[in-house]
């Protein structure tokens, strides 16, 4: 039986991550810069259209400052950093908003800390977090985010990365960084850092009730120094993030949300054409049975985590700490005299605990946008009433 006016049986529905953390959307981080250290970044058009909000790129692999990201070509390294960068800024162009980050409009500098054999340093580490903060002011930079970590477990201020992060803090740069994805690790620098905020992860089931969060499975616990990491948790999971232009993958999206749209007619004309851009195996391409290919389709896109042709869903402490890197840069656009100090009280002091979860696995609990931006608000307020 051929059922020709079903909807596509396989993309998914993803809830916007405004909508989802009940976000005020009124501060889009206009007038301020994120710093991004990560892998290596790609000029994505949700970084570039309609405004080039790429501030400067800095590879701290070789020591070179350029005023935008130099190469449009894509490579494995390129991957990790621009996704984590549209976390942290994207405006969602190629969603027509849909996908959106908090701060939309601030700007970002971009460093690559990852070198052609996949590894990155605690030297080159070290080199990008020391390049911000010499350009800092150039650049106009607020926050650091960090979602790569230094081989080393030292917690002491001695580490050549947490004493970087330690610097940035002191120069009144907020540093965000992400503390890893398994339990049974220790923290690392620059999440092992005492003043950066360390940031874990949520799970909340792509849901705006918070009844059925659970964390997700984040490095925790106390460094030698006597600090809690993580100090705030934020989602990790079912979370927008692009596919890059120009790659295989971006190919394979293209096609298979093509395939999965089309009547039943249309897909047994158009799966031999179609389908070999994908990965779903040849002797499927010609199948004349729709549900066959119907279930071939879906199943690829399930295990691909595609969105449509240009996100996918991504999951990490990696992501977590873009989202509450975009938070502070809107309280630097609501309060610009806002201290590192202030900032980290601030987030703190209104994140909400999950409930029957140990408090050294979550730190202060779940970040609150709304309640931690209304909280800046009045405490400015209140400063210049006295």
């Amino acid at each position: 039986m051929i059922h020709q006016n079903l909807p596509p049986l396989a993309v998914h529905q993803l809830l916007p991550l405004p909508t989802r953390l009940n976000a005020d959307i009124v501060h889009t981080g206009l007038g301020t810069c994120i710093a991004m250290v990560d892998s290596d970044f790609v000029p994505h058009p949700d970084l570039t259209e309609p405004i080039n909000r790429i501030a400067g790129y800095y590879d701290a692999v070789n020591d070179k400052l350029y005023n935008t990201v130099p190469s449009t070509e894509v490579n494995p390294r390129s991957w990790h950093g621009t996704m984590t960068a549209c976390t942290a800024a994207g405006n969602g162009y190629l969603s027509h908003g849909t996908y959106t980050s908090l701060a939309p409009d601030a700007k970002v500098f971009l460093v690559r800390t990852m070198n052609d054999k996949g590894r990155v340093t605690t030297e080159t580490l070290s080199r990008a977090l020391t390049a911000i903060l010499r350009h800092s002011e150039e650049f106009g930079i607020d926050v650091v985010n960090i979602s790569v970590y230094a081989d080393e477990i030292d917690h002491t201020e001695s580490h050549p990365v947490n004493r970087c992060v330690e610097d940035l803090v002191a120069m009144g740069i907020v540093v965000v960084a992400a503390v890893g994805n398994n339990p049974m690790i220790p923290i690392r620098p620059p999440a092992a850092a005492p003043n950066c905020i360390a940031v874990g992860g949520l799970d909340d089931k792509n849901s705006i009730a918070d009844d059925d969060n659970e964390m997700y499975h984040s490095t925790f616990g106390i460094t030698t120094l006597g600090v809690q990491k993580p100090e705030l948790i934020a989602p990790a999971i079912w979370l927008p993030a692009p596919i890059l232009l120009g790659t295989a993958q971006f190919e394979e999206a293209s096609a298979l949300c093509a395939l999965d749209a089309m009547t039943d007619a249309m897909l047994v004309h158009a799966a031999p054409s179609l389908m070999p851009y994908t990965k779903i195996a040849f002797p499927v391409w010609t199948s004349r049975e729709v549900s066959k290919l119907r279930h071939a389709i879906a199943r690829r896109i399930e295990s691909e985590l595609i969105l449509n042709k240009y996100y996918k869903m991504v999951d990490g402490t990696s992501f977590a700490a873009p989202i509450v890197t975009s938070i502070v840069a809107q309280m630097k656009q609501l309060d610009r005299r806002a201290t590192p100090r202030e900032i980290k009280d601030v987030l703190t002091q209104t994140a909400k605990p999950l409930p029957d979860v140990s408090r050294l696995i979550q730190g202060f609990g779940v970040v609150q946008q709304r309640d931690a931006l209304s909280r800046l608000r009045l405490i400015r307020s209140s400063s210049m009433s006295n």
